[in-house]
């Protein structure tokens, strides 16, 4: 069986910040703001998921 807990910890820690800090620390005048806004988004959501994601698991775990 799959070790999710290190799957959701390694998207909360290090993916969704991550995404957040190229979306709002870019450094690229190519690319229109929207981009860097939805990036920053993606990192967001992504947190968001995830941590409700362990959090799901955790309460199924602990429920016994």
């Amino acid at each position: 069986m799959a070790d999710y807990y290190s799957i959701y910890i390694f998207h909360i820690v290090f993916v969704g910040p991550l995404l957040i800090l190229i979306g709002v620390y870019h450094n690229h005048p190519n690319f229109p703001k929207m981009v860097w806004d939805l990036i920053t988004i993606l990192g967001i959501g992504i947190i968001l998921y995830h941590s409700w994601m362990a959090y799901n698991r955790y309460k199924l775990v602990n429920s016994k």
